[in-house]
């Protein structure tokens, strides 16, 4: 039961850094349309990149190792 509650709880991590990651991405272009460009525009794109990319390597690396619950029934 351990093993199955702690893969549960790092999907939704993962898919929490992917929608983060989406949402800071999208804010950053937003502000780039709107403002000069600054150092905190680059900022959000790395920073965002990384979170998606951190995000979809983690699902990524449950459904390769078979670590993914399904039900029996």
């Amino acid at each position: 039961m351990e093993r199955e509650q702690a893969v549960s709880v790092a999907k939704k991590i993962a898919y929490l850094l992917i929608i983060t990651g989406i949402t800071m991405l999208v804010a950053t272009i937003m502000y780039f349309s709107t403002v000069s460009i600054s150092w905190m525009s680059y900022v959000g794109i790395i920073v965002g990149g990384l979170m998606l990319g951190i995000g979809s390597m983690v699902i990524r690396f449950i459904k390769k190792l078979k670590l993914d619950i399904k039900s029996s029934h």
